[in-house]
Protein backbone atom coordinates (compact mmCIF):
# COMPACT_ATOMS: atom_id res chain seq x y z
CA UNK A 1 0.00 0.00 0.00
CA UNK A 2 1.58 3.32 -1.08
CA UNK A 3 -1.14 5.77 -0.18
CA UNK A 4 -1.03 7.65 3.13
CA UNK A 5 -4.01 9.34 4.74
CA UNK A 6 -4.97 12.18 2.39
CA UNK A 7 -2.33 11.46 -0.27
CA UNK A 8 0.84 9.65 -1.33
CA UNK A 9 4.04 9.10 0.65
CA UNK A 10 7.43 10.21 -0.70
CA UNK A 11 11.03 9.59 0.25
CA UNK A 12 12.98 12.79 -0.58
CA UNK A 13 16.77 12.99 -0.77
CA UNK A 14 18.26 15.72 1.42
CA UNK A 15 20.59 18.18 -0.31
CA UNK A 16 22.19 19.52 2.87
CA UNK A 17 25.23 17.24 2.94
CA UNK A 18 27.83 16.58 0.23
CA UNK A 19 25.42 16.02 -2.66
CA UNK A 20 27.54 14.23 -5.26
CA UNK A 21 25.05 14.20 -8.10
CA UNK A 22 25.66 17.33 -10.14
CA UNK A 23 22.20 17.65 -11.66
CA UNK A 24 20.55 20.47 -9.76
CA UNK A 25 23.82 21.25 -7.99
CA UNK A 26 22.80 24.87 -7.40
CA UNK A 27 22.26 25.53 -3.71
CA UNK A 28 18.72 25.02 -2.44
CA UNK A 29 17.20 26.88 0.49
CA UNK A 30 16.28 23.63 2.24
CA UNK A 31 15.60 22.93 5.89
CA UNK A 32 14.56 19.29 6.41
CA UNK A 33 12.23 20.21 9.28
CA UNK A 34 10.29 22.90 7.42
CA UNK A 35 10.82 23.09 3.63
CA UNK A 36 12.08 21.12 0.64
CA UNK A 37 12.87 22.51 -2.83
CA UNK A 38 12.84 20.92 -6.29
CA UNK A 39 12.09 21.85 -9.91
CA UNK A 40 10.44 20.46 -13.01
CA UNK A 41 13.55 18.57 -14.12
CA UNK A 42 13.02 16.16 -11.21
CA UNK A 43 11.15 12.90 -11.81
CA UNK A 44 7.69 12.98 -10.14
CA UNK A 45 7.98 16.78 -9.78
CA UNK A 46 4.32 17.38 -10.61
CA UNK A 47 2.90 14.45 -8.66
CA UNK A 48 3.77 15.74 -5.19
CA UNK A 49 0.76 17.40 -3.56
CA UNK A 50 -0.27 19.18 -0.39
CA UNK A 51 -1.47 16.52 2.02
CA UNK A 52 1.21 14.03 0.94
CA UNK A 53 3.66 12.55 3.42
CA UNK A 54 7.31 13.56 2.94
CA UNK A 55 10.13 11.60 4.58
CA UNK A 56 13.52 13.35 4.34
CA UNK A 57 16.68 11.24 4.33
CA UNK A 58 20.40 11.43 3.67
CA UNK A 59 22.48 8.43 4.63
CA UNK A 60 19.64 7.61 7.02
CA UNK A 61 16.19 8.94 7.93
CA UNK A 62 16.07 12.54 9.18
CA UNK A 63 12.36 13.00 9.80
CA UNK A 64 8.81 12.84 8.44
CA UNK A 65 6.03 15.35 7.97
CA UNK A 66 2.91 16.25 5.98
CA UNK A 67 3.17 18.81 3.17
CA UNK A 68 0.88 21.72 4.05
CA UNK A 69 1.45 23.70 0.87
CA UNK A 70 3.68 24.02 -2.20
CA UNK A 71 4.97 27.36 -3.49
CA UNK A 72 5.82 27.59 -7.20
CA UNK A 73 8.14 29.99 -8.98
CA UNK A 74 10.57 30.36 -11.87
CA UNK A 75 14.33 30.04 -11.99
CA UNK A 76 17.41 29.10 -13.96
CA UNK A 77 19.17 25.84 -13.18
CA UNK A 78 22.77 24.91 -13.89
CA UNK A 79 22.96 21.42 -15.37
CA UNK A 80 26.04 19.24 -15.78
CA UNK A 81 25.99 17.04 -18.89
CA UNK A 82 28.09 14.06 -19.91
CA UNK A 83 30.29 15.03 -22.92
CA UNK A 84 29.78 11.54 -24.42
CA UNK A 85 26.03 10.81 -24.14
CA UNK A 86 24.75 14.33 -23.30
CA UNK A 87 22.79 13.00 -20.33
CA UNK A 88 22.78 14.64 -16.92
CA UNK A 89 23.32 11.63 -14.65
CA UNK A 90 26.78 12.89 -13.65
CA UNK A 91 28.48 12.40 -10.28
CA UNK A 92 31.71 13.74 -8.81
CA UNK A 93 34.39 11.51 -7.29
CA UNK A 94 36.61 13.03 -4.62
CA UNK A 95 39.33 10.41 -4.50
CA UNK A 96 39.37 9.14 -8.09
CA UNK A 97 40.50 10.40 -11.47
CA UNK A 98 39.04 11.42 -13.79
CA UNK A 99 36.96 13.52 -11.37
CA UNK A 100 33.55 12.88 -12.95
CA UNK A 101 31.61 9.84 -14.10
CA UNK A 102 28.37 9.40 -16.02
CA UNK A 103 26.11 6.84 -14.33
CA UNK A 104 24.31 6.22 -17.65
CA UNK A 105 27.05 5.49 -20.19
CA UNK A 106 29.83 5.01 -17.56
CA UNK A 107 32.11 7.53 -19.30
CA UNK A 108 34.76 9.20 -17.11
CA UNK A 109 35.99 12.76 -17.68
CA UNK A 110 37.63 15.75 -16.00
CA UNK A 111 35.08 18.41 -16.94
CA UNK A 112 31.33 18.07 -17.58
CA UNK A 113 29.46 20.19 -20.11
CA UNK A 114 27.75 23.02 -18.21
CA UNK A 115 24.42 24.37 -19.42
CA UNK A 116 21.68 26.54 -18.04
CA UNK A 117 17.99 25.74 -18.23
CA UNK A 118 14.86 27.71 -17.31
CA UNK A 119 12.83 25.73 -14.77
CA UNK A 120 9.67 25.93 -12.73
CA UNK A 121 10.60 25.77 -9.05
CA UNK A 122 8.67 24.22 -6.20
CA UNK A 123 9.09 24.50 -2.45
CA UNK A 124 7.08 22.63 0.14
CA UNK A 125 6.14 23.88 3.59
CA UNK A 126 5.83 21.07 6.14
CA UNK A 127 6.90 22.39 9.57
CA UNK A 128 3.59 21.99 11.42
CA UNK A 129 3.71 18.21 11.87
CA UNK A 130 7.46 17.54 11.58
CA UNK A 131 8.51 14.40 13.47
CA UNK A 132 12.31 14.23 13.99
CA UNK A 133 13.53 10.64 13.50
CA UNK A 134 17.22 11.13 12.83
CA UNK A 135 19.01 7.83 12.29
CA UNK A 136 15.96 5.67 13.09
CA UNK A 137 16.11 3.87 9.71
CA UNK A 138 19.26 3.39 7.62
CA UNK A 139 19.48 4.19 3.92
CA UNK A 140 19.39 0.56 2.80
CA UNK A 141 16.20 -0.03 4.77
CA UNK A 142 14.60 3.13 3.40
CA UNK A 143 15.36 2.15 -0.18
CA UNK A 144 13.85 -1.29 0.41
CA UNK A 145 10.62 0.38 1.56
CA UNK A 146 10.15 2.22 -1.75
CA UNK A 147 7.78 1.03 -4.45
CA UNK A 148 10.81 0.74 -6.75
CA UNK A 149 13.81 0.03 -4.44
CA UNK A 150 16.43 0.53 -7.18
CA UNK A 151 15.12 3.90 -8.27
CA UNK A 152 17.70 6.72 -8.03
CA UNK A 153 15.37 9.74 -8.17
CA UNK A 154 15.22 12.58 -5.65
CA UNK A 155 11.57 11.67 -5.04
CA UNK A 156 10.72 8.00 -4.58
CA UNK A 157 7.30 6.61 -3.74
CA UNK A 158 7.16 4.91 -0.34
CA UNK A 159 5.11 1.87 0.59
CA UNK A 160 3.54 3.86 3.39
CA UNK A 161 2.18 1.10 5.60
CA UNK A 162 5.48 -0.80 5.43
CA UNK A 163 7.43 2.37 6.18
CA UNK A 164 5.19 3.20 9.12
CA UNK A 165 5.49 -0.31 10.52
CA UNK A 166 9.30 -0.12 10.29
CA UNK A 167 9.34 3.19 12.19
CA UNK A 168 7.01 1.87 14.89
CA UNK A 169 9.22 -1.19 15.36
CA UNK A 170 12.25 1.06 15.76
CA UNK A 171 10.63 3.64 18.06
CA UNK A 172 8.32 2.96 21.00
CA UNK A 173 4.75 4.15 20.74
CA UNK A 174 3.06 5.74 17.72
CA UNK A 175 5.37 8.62 16.74
CA UNK A 176 3.56 9.21 13.43
CA UNK A 177 0.08 9.75 14.85
CA UNK A 178 0.36 13.52 14.38
CA UNK A 179 0.70 12.92 10.62
CA UNK A 180 -2.70 11.21 10.54
CA UNK A 181 -4.35 14.20 12.19
CA UNK A 182 -2.73 16.74 9.84
CA UNK A 183 -3.50 14.65 6.73
CA UNK A 184 -7.13 14.25 7.74
CA UNK A 185 -7.48 18.01 8.29
CA UNK A 186 -5.97 18.83 4.90
CA UNK A 187 -8.07 16.17 3.16
CA UNK A 188 -11.14 17.70 4.75
CA UNK A 189 -10.42 21.09 3.22
CA UNK A 190 -8.88 22.73 6.28
CA UNK A 191 -6.08 25.14 5.52
CA UNK A 192 -3.07 25.77 7.74
CA UNK A 193 -3.38 29.36 8.93
CA UNK A 194 -0.60 31.73 7.83
CA UNK A 195 1.60 32.86 10.71
CA UNK A 196 2.63 36.51 10.98
CA UNK A 197 6.38 36.91 10.57
CA UNK A 198 7.91 37.57 13.97
CA UNK A 199 10.60 40.22 13.67
CA UNK A 200 13.58 39.25 15.82
CA UNK A 201 12.49 35.63 16.21
CA UNK A 202 15.92 34.31 15.19
CA UNK A 203 17.65 36.50 17.78
CA UNK A 204 15.09 35.45 20.41
CA UNK A 205 15.85 31.77 19.72
CA UNK A 206 19.61 32.41 19.68
CA UNK A 207 19.36 34.03 23.10
CA UNK A 208 17.49 31.04 24.51
CA UNK A 209 20.02 28.63 22.98
CA UNK A 210 22.86 30.57 24.58
CA UNK A 211 21.11 30.39 27.93
CA UNK A 212 19.85 26.78 27.93
CA UNK A 213 21.95 25.00 25.31
CA UNK A 214 20.44 22.25 23.16
CA UNK A 215 17.75 21.36 25.70
CA UNK A 216 13.97 21.18 25.49
CA UNK A 217 12.51 22.57 28.70
CA UNK A 218 10.03 19.67 28.89
CA UNK A 219 11.94 16.67 27.53
CA UNK A 220 15.63 17.46 28.09
CA UNK A 221 18.64 17.35 25.71
CA UNK A 222 17.89 17.00 21.98
CA UNK A 223 19.29 18.16 18.61
CA UNK A 224 19.29 21.94 18.16
CA UNK A 225 17.55 21.63 14.79
CA UNK A 226 14.30 20.41 16.40
CA UNK A 227 14.15 23.17 19.03
CA UNK A 228 11.91 26.19 18.67
CA UNK A 229 11.68 29.38 20.70
CA UNK A 230 8.32 29.14 22.46
CA UNK A 231 6.65 32.29 23.72
CA UNK A 232 4.96 31.74 27.06
CA UNK A 233 2.41 34.40 26.15
CA UNK A 234 0.50 35.32 23.00
CA UNK A 235 3.03 37.04 20.75
CA UNK A 236 0.21 38.07 18.42
CA UNK A 237 -1.31 40.12 21.25
CA UNK A 238 1.88 41.48 22.82
CA UNK A 239 3.82 42.00 19.57
CA UNK A 240 7.30 41.85 21.10
CA UNK A 241 9.80 39.43 22.60
CA UNK A 242 9.56 39.86 26.38
CA UNK A 243 12.46 39.26 28.74
CA UNK A 244 12.10 35.84 30.43
CA UNK A 245 9.11 35.30 28.16
CA UNK A 246 10.21 32.13 26.42
CA UNK A 247 11.58 28.62 26.63
CA UNK A 248 13.08 26.23 24.11
CA UNK A 249 10.68 23.42 23.23
CA UNK A 250 10.86 20.55 20.79
CA UNK A 251 8.62 21.27 17.77
CA UNK A 252 5.94 18.71 18.61
CA UNK A 253 5.91 19.69 22.29
CA UNK A 254 5.71 23.37 21.33
CA UNK A 255 2.57 22.74 19.33
CA UNK A 256 0.93 20.78 22.15
CA UNK A 257 1.82 23.56 24.60
CA UNK A 258 0.33 26.25 22.34
CA UNK A 259 -2.91 24.27 22.14
CA UNK A 260 -3.06 23.74 25.91
CA UNK A 261 -2.57 20.00 25.66
CA UNK A 262 0.53 20.36 27.83
CA UNK A 263 0.76 22.85 30.69
CA UNK A 264 2.93 23.51 33.75
CA UNK A 265 1.50 24.04 37.24
CA UNK A 266 2.84 26.40 39.92
CA UNK A 267 5.26 23.72 41.18
CA UNK A 268 6.86 23.36 37.74
CA UNK A 269 5.18 19.98 37.15
CA UNK A 270 4.02 19.07 33.64
CA UNK A 271 0.36 18.21 33.12
CA UNK A 272 -0.65 16.30 29.98
CA UNK A 273 -4.33 16.07 29.04
CA UNK A 274 -5.76 12.56 29.17
CA UNK A 275 -6.29 12.04 25.43
CA UNK A 276 -2.64 12.89 24.70
CA UNK A 277 -1.41 10.91 27.70
CA UNK A 278 -2.33 7.72 25.82
CA UNK A 279 0.68 8.29 23.54
CA UNK A 280 3.76 7.01 25.43
CA UNK A 281 6.03 9.76 24.11
CA UNK A 282 3.88 12.36 25.86
CA UNK A 283 2.36 10.24 28.61
CA UNK A 284 5.83 9.82 30.08
CA UNK A 285 6.01 13.59 30.59
CA UNK A 286 2.89 13.70 32.77
CA UNK A 287 3.79 14.41 36.39
CA UNK A 288 7.45 15.12 35.65
CA UNK A 289 9.14 18.37 36.61
CA UNK A 290 10.26 20.80 33.96
CA UNK A 291 13.91 20.25 32.94
CA UNK A 292 15.18 23.82 33.38
CA UNK A 293 15.27 26.25 36.26
CA UNK A 294 12.43 28.73 35.87
CA UNK A 295 12.82 32.43 36.49
CA UNK A 296 10.13 34.48 38.25
CA UNK A 297 8.64 36.00 35.07
CA UNK A 298 8.60 32.61 33.37
CA UNK A 299 6.66 31.19 36.32
CA UNK A 300 4.21 34.09 35.99
CA UNK A 301 3.67 33.49 32.28
CA UNK A 302 3.29 29.74 32.82
CA UNK A 303 0.76 30.46 35.56
CA UNK A 304 -1.31 32.55 33.16
CA UNK A 305 -1.11 29.77 30.57
CA UNK A 306 -2.25 27.28 33.23
CA UNK A 307 -5.23 29.36 34.20
CA UNK A 308 -6.20 29.84 30.55
CA UNK A 309 -6.23 26.10 29.79
CA UNK A 310 -6.84 24.43 33.14
CA UNK A 311 -9.32 26.76 34.81
CA UNK A 312 -12.47 24.97 35.94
Amino acid sequence: MTKAVGGAAWLAQSKQSDYRRLVGSDKYDDDPASRYSWDDSVVHYGEVRAGDIIAIWDESLIGVSVIEGIETGAGVKTISKCPDCDRSNVVSRKRKTPTYRCDDCRAEFEEPVIREKAVTTYRSSHSQSWVPLEGVLEGQTLRSLCVHPREQNSFRRLRWEDFRRAVEQAVDGDPLRILDVTSEQLAGGHVVRPVRVRVGQAAFRAKLLAEYGSRCAFTGPCPTTVLEACHLYSYAEVGEHRDQGGLLLRRDVHRLFDEGLLAVDDRGVIDVVEEVRDFPTYGELHGNSIKVELRPKQRTWLGLHWREWRAV
